[in-house]
């Protein structure tokens, strides 16, 4: 192959985009269930209670919710970021 240099790279800003929309939005649908008292595997209050710890003003509820997306996209992108960062890293060690 002529160009196969970059064959196992990984987009850090489209991997960063795309795990802080799923976190943010996971926080969110979780924060809302949780409110209306869904209760099943992955959805629950003390769920909400345990993120809560980690994400100040997250809770249960529509405010607690937009405070949750907020802050799982910043925490998602951060570790999508870092992820392709890193994977991009080995993939130039690994030639």
């Amino acid at each position: 192959m002529p160009n196969d240099t970059h064959h196992c790279r990984i987009s850090i800003t489209g991997l960063a985009l795309a795990l802080g929309v799923l976190w943010g939005v996971y926080l969110f649908v979780l924060a809302l269930l949780a409110g209306w008292g869904v209760r099943f595997i992955w959805v629950s209050e003390e769920l909400v209670r345990l993120f809560s710890a980690v994400y100040p003003g997250y809770a249960v509820g529509f405010a607690g919710a937009v405070i949750g997306l907020v802050q799982g996209f910043i925490c998602g992108a951060v570790g999508g970021a870092l992820l392709a960062w890193l994977h991009n890293v080995f993939c130039r060690v690994g030639k």
